[in-house]
């Protein structure tokens, strides 16, 4: 069966052989974030039942995901920088996104507090020996916004200029033909339940690796929780638990420059002793398309 099928594609995998130069880097990015919370302590999950890709009728965990978060975390400088940037986007794809002055002061005071953080220096480190990003601390913000923050056209319309980000897929998410698209971030999904616009209906694959590191899970996104109408979904989607985030913005920089430079999706990593992949797109040869961890490489 199908569960079966996902255990074999993620325990015991004898081909697995990770890029062992940026497993260090991520190992040394890791080690280095003194800003994650306590899984157990600060964060606390409810799992509920597993669910399958294939499922996409019943909601099979009736509770939330989220059963308690410390929320003076947020107080934390990172966390409420990146906080302040998650209602600063359209969610439909094809509608045009406008950056005001505060929304840009916004991005630019969280870049400023990510290049400070250990995991950002360390992968500012890698990046500038291997030539594809620059050792100057404000040319490489600007870099990092560019990489980031750069509005492009992810819709069909002939009149969008700029209607996606790289931010905006991976950290905020999308919805596209009632589909949910990117959103592996446990912050932005945690601050979407709480308000009853995010329905957690499963996970899936291993439950107790699932809760120590990165879950993989299905669940619906409705903004407009006073209608009738079932939400945006998210057949199968995964998230890294309880990283900071400068954490996550310094692996996932790292990780997508490295398959944009390499022309690979699919990039074996380790961190302790989980195996797993980042899947890193580049989007019209250029953007960051999408950048998320999996236990599965994408086919």
């Amino acid at each position: 069966n199908e569960y079966k099928s996902y255990l074999s594609t993620i325990m015991g995998r004898d081909d697995f052989e990770d890029v062992s130069e940026l497993s260090e880097v991520f190992q040394e990015m890791w080690d280095g974030d003194d800003n994650r919370v306590v899984m157990g302590q600060d964060l606390v999950l409810n799992m509920g039942r597993r669910t399958f890709t294939r499922d996409q009728s019943e909601d099979r965990s009736s509770e939330p995901l989220f059963e308690y978060v410390n929320e003076e975390i947020f107080e934390r400088e990172s966390y409420k920088r990146f906080y302040d940037l998650l209602d600063n986007y359209e969610s439909t794809v094809g509608v045009e996104e406008v950056m005001t002055k505060q929304e840009i002061l916004e991005m630019k005071k969280f870049i400023d507090i990510v290049v400070k953080s250990e995991p950002m220096k360390i992968a500012q480190r890698y990046l500038v020996a291997k030539g594809w990003a620059p050792e100057d601390t404000e040319e490489f913000k600007d870099w990092l916004w560019d990489v980031w923050f750069t509005l492009y056209k992810r819709g069909r319309g002939r009149r969008i200029s700029g209607d996606s980000s790289g931010f905006e897929h991976v950290f905020v998410g999308e919805i596209r033909n009632g589909n949910v698209i990117g959103f592996h971030n446990w912050i932005q999904f945690y601050r979407l339940e709480k308000s009853g616009q995010v329905d957690y209906r499963g996970f899936i694959g291993r439950k107790q690796e699932d809760q120590e590191f990165m879950i993989t899970i299905q669940f619906s996104w409705d903004e407009d929780i006073e209608d009738d109408e079932e939400g945006a979904l998210k057949a199968v989607g995964g998230t890294l638990l309880g990283t900071s985030p400068e954490f996550e913005f310094a692996l996932y920089t790292v990780a997508w420059v490295y398959g944009k430079e390499n022309r690979v999706v699919n990039i074996p990593v380790k961190i302790n002793e989980h195996e797993f992949y980042v899947i890193a797109h580049v989007f019209k040869q250029r953007f960051l398309g999408t950048c998320f961890t999996s236990w599965q490489p994408q086919k």
